[in-house]
């Protein structure tokens, strides 16, 4: 088929994914999104234990199990290589794909630190291809109506913020590990730094930073104050042995405030969304799907049809630039260095 209308039937195929490593986040950050959206479809798996990767493949139905990264990468029925493997790994194999002409849609935080943040968004540049970063949350309902409440005015101009991701994980593993680029605040403290970024609209300064450590050179936990251009501040903190869960974010404004629980993962349960202006205050959760159902759907729309997805390039090198910031400032190497 040629012409116009072959054009047509390819853009209606569905966009396939291969997968980078048998990682536990993706069946439900791509494998379950892929099976209800349509448009998206799984295709291949790849890990360094070939077992592992079909048992995998068995569980969630992928029909083809590659015996490499390598192999999957230059697969031809692959559009887009998923990479959840370990966060020191970030860098090359997302590299690696899109230098083998795949667009890719890379697990958080993209990179190590913000120099492979930049080299990374460079070769995406270079090979005209698209590299996402799977910030799953800010697409979302809740984290858009929050948008729309800040940006419309509604509660005056930004005076402080106070982000917060506290829970309790198992003292093994990458995130614990320097040398896989682990730490709380690569693992959970991302999104606080993210969220009042985006909030602000504007880059931090980092004032002060502590942590507390663990194994060699890892963050059990980490708190920072932080300075926007515009005078407003905030207050980011993550840990991973907290006695409870906290996973909120607070707005004080000139006008008005907000306060969501849970807007990390809404569709998790436990999610409220507070809203106070000159109006009055609107309190309840938010229902509206999975954080990563909406994610998967921007990002197809965005290679398919250039729509937004604004968790990549200039964001991500953003995002690490404060992070590589925190460690500085608490005494701790920048990972990956």
């Amino acid at each position: 088929m040629s012409g116009p209308d072959s054009a047509i039937f390819a853009a209606m195929e569905p966009l396939c994914f291969g997968i980078l490593g048998a990682a536990r986040i993706a069946p439900g950050a791509l494998i379950h999104p892929a099976s209800e959206i349509g448009s998206a479809e799984v295709t291949r798996v790849a890990a360094r234990d070939r077992g592992r990767a079909e048992a995998f493949a068995y569980e969630h139905g992928i029909h083809h199990v590659d015996d490499s990264y390598e192999a999957l990468i230059h697969a031809d029925d692959v559009d887009v290589v998923y990479n959840p493997l370990p966060i020191s790994l970030h860098s090359e194999w997302t590299i690696r794909a899109l230098r083998a002409g795949k667009d890719v849609l890379c697990e958080k935080p993209l990179a190590s630190n913000a120099a492979e943040a930049e080299e990374m968004v460079r070769v995406a540049s270079e090979e005209g291809r698209i590299l996402g970063e799977a910030v799953h949350y800010r697409y979302h309902p809740m984290f858009e109506r929050i948008l729309d409440e800040v940006f419309s005015g509604r509660i005056g101009d930004i005076v402080r913020m106070r982000a917060f991701f506290d829970i309790a994980l198992e003292p093994t593993g990458i995130r614990w590990d320097y040398e896989t680029s682990g730490g709380s605040t690569m693992d959970l403290g991302c999104y606080p730094v993210h969220w009042v970024r985006t909030i602000a609209e504007e880059e931090p300064v980092v004032v002060s930073a502590n942590a507390e450590v663990g194994p060699p050179n890892i963050d059990v936990a980490l708190g920072a104050e932080l300075q926007f251009p515009s005078g407003s501040t905030a207050y980011i903190h993550s840990a991973m042995n907290s006695n409870g869960e906290d996973v909120r974010l607070e707005i004080e404004g000139t006008k008005g405030s907000i306060v969501a629980v849970n807007p990390l993962a809404p569709h998790s349960g436990g999610n409220n969304l507070t809203i106070a202006t000159e109006r009055g205050i609107t309190a309840g959760p938010i229902h509206a799907g999975t954080t990563y159902h909406h994610m998967l759907r921007a990002f197809i729309d965005h290679v398919r049809l250039g729509t937004p997805y604004p968790t990549k390039g200039e964001d991500s090198i953003a995002n690490m630039v404060v992070i590589d910031a925190l460690y500085e400032t608490a005494g701790l190497p920048i990972r990956g260095t």
